[in-house]
């Protein structure tokens, strides 16, 4: 299963429901600074190197991955659309479900250290979403829907560490992030992202090739 962004639903992801309640509105200047974090200035972290570092992990926050030209290139070979080097995807680690109120005890670490670089494509759309344009290239083989070869996670981990750097944004606010991240999106508008954003022809051929991998072998 995915939820509405895109994303696979990692199992036990989120706990504590309470009653539906609606989402506190997130700042204008929390957008500012996020942007400046992910886009204007970013603070940029070779994945070879991650977590190089970083001490704010162990927190919620948005972050956004950024790709090089030989990897842009790799992606427009594999879409057959140009993929621009620079920022790929973003996202959020933490934030509260709304409007069930559900919270979610995830970080940044645990998103891009343990999900996105070593996780698997059913924990992690950007995986998912790599693993089907760099289908052919990489020569992935699926098992089952949603599921890959151990070694073909492993080469598909090696492509993104060789060419995949990444932009932390810390956001203490649970509560608030979700909403934070939409705003952050919309202005961002990175070209890997699925959800909530402008359907476009990058975003129909990105969709239609990870059928790829979530129908069964």
């Amino acid at each position: 299963m995915t939820r509405s962004d895109g994303e696979p639903i990692p199992p036990g992801d989120g706990a504590g429901d309470v009653a539906p309640n609606v989402a506190p509105p997130w700042q204008e200047r929390d957008a500012w600074t996020a942007l400046a974090a992910l886009d204007e200035s970013p603070t940029l972290v070779p994945a070879s190197d991650w977590p190089a570092g970083l001490t704010c992990l162990d927190r919620p926050g948005l972050y956004a991955w950024w790709v090089d030209d030989a990897g842009a290139a790799d992606l427009s070979r594999g879409l057959g659309l140009t993929v621009a080097a620079g920022r790929l995807y973003a996202g959020q680690a933490g934030a509260t479900k709304w409007p069930s109120g559900r919270t979610v005890e995830d970080t940044l670490d645990r998103r891009l250290g343990q999900l996105d670089l070593g996780g698997k494509v059913r924990m992690s759309a950007l995986r998912w979403t790599l693993a089907a344009l760099l289908f052919r290239q990489l020569e992935v083989q699926v098992q089952a829907a949603m599921v890959i070869t151990p070694s073909s996670e492993q080469v598909l981990t090696d492509w993104m560490r060789e060419h995949l750097s990444v932009a932390v944004h810390p956001h203490d606010d649970r509560d608030t992030l979700g909403g934070l991240e939409h705003a952050v999106l919309e202005r961002l508008d990175p070209p890997l992202n699925l959800g909530h954003l402008s359907l476009t022809p990058l975003r129909e051929r990105v969709t239609e090739l990870r059928r790829r991998i979530s129908r069964d072998a």
